[in-house]
C-alpha cells in the first residue's frame, strides 16, 4: 500500500494503550466490534500496542478528566466528513488511523469481518446520538511550531497523568507502560535529542512531537494533540513538569 500523505487532520478514528491479548470474540457483530474497539489486534502489526480507545471515548462524558487526542465516536457513522474534512468515507478514515497510529499496512475492505463488526458497533452507539454529535467535528490545526513559556509543574503532573501515562507509564521510570516502544519520559526522549545541543531545541522537538504526532514522520506512531484538547498553557505546564526549561 502506498504511504498516505495526510497532514495534520481531524478527529480521526483511532486507537487504548492496553497490552495485546489473544481475545476470542463470540457473539453478535456488535459484540465483536465492541471488543475490537479496545483491542490492539485491530491491527495485525506485531509492534502495535494501541487500540481505538487510546484516542477516543465512545460518548461524551466517558472517562472524565482524561486528555484524549480524538473526539467521542457516538454519531460518527452519520457525519459527512472526517479527518478535518479530507475524507468523506468512514472506512477510509478508519484505515488512515490504522496505518498512521497502529502500523497496519493492509486496509480493511467492506467485505472484511472486522470492518463490518466495527461498523455495526459504531452504528449501535449512534442510536443515542444528539444532533451535534452527527455533525463533522472541528479540529484546531497548528502548522507552525513555536516555543512556549513554562507553566506550573504541579499542573503539569496532572496533565501527564491524564494525557501521557497510559502509553508512557510513570514519569522517570516508565512503570506501567504497555510497551517499551513508548519511551520513558523525559529521560529517553531527552537522550535521543542530545544532538540538538540545547534544552531549548530539545523542548521544541517535544512540542513538535506532541502537536504533530506521526504526520511529519517524526513522532513515530504517536497521534497529535491539537490545541482543542491540550491548550498551550497545559502543554507549557507539562514541559515544566518534565524539566524541559
Amino acid at each position: 500500500m502506498k504511504r498516505r500523505a495526510l497532514p495534520f487532520v481531524g478527529l480521526a478514528l483511532a486507537l487504548a494503550c492496553t497490552k495485546p491479548d489473544d481475545r476470542v470474540v463470540r457473539g453478535t457483530a456488535v459484540d465483536h466490534g465492541a471488543a475490537l474497539f479496545e483491542d490492539p489486534k485491530a491491527s495485525p502489526a506485531t509492534v502495535n500496542f494501541v487500540s481505538c480507545a487510546t484516542c477516543h471515548r465512545r460518548e461524551p462524558g466517558e472517562r472524565p478528566g482524561e486528555i484524549l487526542t480524538g473526539g467521542a465516536l457516538r454519531g460518527v457513522t452519520t457525519r459527512p466528513r472526517y479527518w478535518g474534512g479530507q475524507d468523506n468515507d468512514l472506512l477510509t478514515s478508519i484505515n488512515h488511523c490504522r496505518y498512521f497510529f497502529m502500523s497496519a499496512r493492509d486496509d480493511w475492505t467492506r467485505a472484511d469481518e472486522e470492518a463490518r463488526a466495527m461498523y455495526a458497533y459504531l452504528t449501535r452507539l449512534d442510536e443515542k446520538a444528539e444532533p451535534k454529535e452527527k455533525e463533522a467535528q472541528p479540529y484546531a490545526v497548528q502548522n507552525a511550531i513555536i516555543d512556549l513559556p513554562a507553566g506550573d509543574p504541579n499542573r503539569g503532573l496532572d496533565v501527564y497523568a491524564n494525557a501521557c501515562s497510559s502509553c508512557h507509564g510513570a514519569a522517570n521510570s516508565g512503570r506501567g507502560r504497555p510497551s517499551e516502544r513508548a519511551p520513558v519520559l523525559p529521560q529517553e526522549s531527552v537522550a535521543a535529542h542530545d544532538y540538538l545541543g540545547s534544552i531549548t531545541e530539545t523542548r521544541k522537538a517535544f512540542i513538535e512531537k506532541i502537536r504533530h504526532g506521526g504526520f511529519l514522520g517524526y513522532g513515530g506512531t504517536m497521534p497529535p494533540f491539537s490545541q482543542a484538547v491540550l491548550s498551550d498553557a497545559d502543554l507549557g505546564a507539562l514541559l515544566a513538569f518534565l524539566k524541559l526549561y
